[in-house]
């Protein structure tokens, strides 16, 4: 009887926090993200140019798209978020199409860098390169999306619409800590 009285404010407190908590979790339960699936395996897009499944990462073949933290300018010198923009796009593209990729070869890093194609045979390099959400090659083949490029370029779609470091010149002087 004297708890009640003494603490009814903490009481209340301690109900509507768990109230709080219980709603949170029903809320995380039921909207989770859907699972991305290429090939069968579910996948986790990690930037605007590379994805891993399990222990296992892939990076898109002939493509280099801006560093996840980079940013670039736009055609007002104002800066915008380009690697979040990349890094999301693929995301959605990867949700919206049931992809198939087949390994090119190793990277340094031992990701298998990975041609992947759409079930109407689109090429997923190609659509970023084409959206100007990743540059042709420089690593890679170079050529490969040169004809992409030039179009985005053309057109002042994403990177193009203003200026932007290469994505490796921006690597290089961005080095992970």
């Amino acid at each position: 009887m004297m708890a009640k009285k003494r603490f009814p404010k903490l009481r209340s407190l301690l109900i509507f926090a768990l109230a709080l908590a219980c709603a949170w979790a029903i809320q995380q339960w039921s909207f989770s993200e859907e699972i991305i699936r290429v090939d069968g395996k579910a996948v986790k897009v990690i930037d605007g140019d590379s994805f891993a499944a399990d222990e296992d990462e892939f990076r898109i073949y002939g493509i280099d798209a801006p560093e996840y933290r980079q940013t670039c300018l736009d055609e007002k010198g104002k800066p915008w978020l380009c690697g979040k923009v990349a890094r999301n796009a693929l995301e959605q593209i990867m949700r919206r199409d049931d992809l198939s990729c087949a390994v090119h070869a190793r990277d340094q890093f031992g990701r298998a860098v990975v041609k992947c194609t759409g079930q109407k045979g689109t090429d997923l390099g190609s659509l970023l390169v084409e959206r100007g959400l990743a540059a042709s090659g420089h690593h890679f083949d170079e050529t490969i999306y040169a004809t992409s490029e030039r179009e985005a370029q053309k057109a002042k779609r994403g990177i193009w619409r203003g200026e932007f470091l290469r994505p490796d010149v921006w690597r290089e002087r961005n080095p992970r800590s």
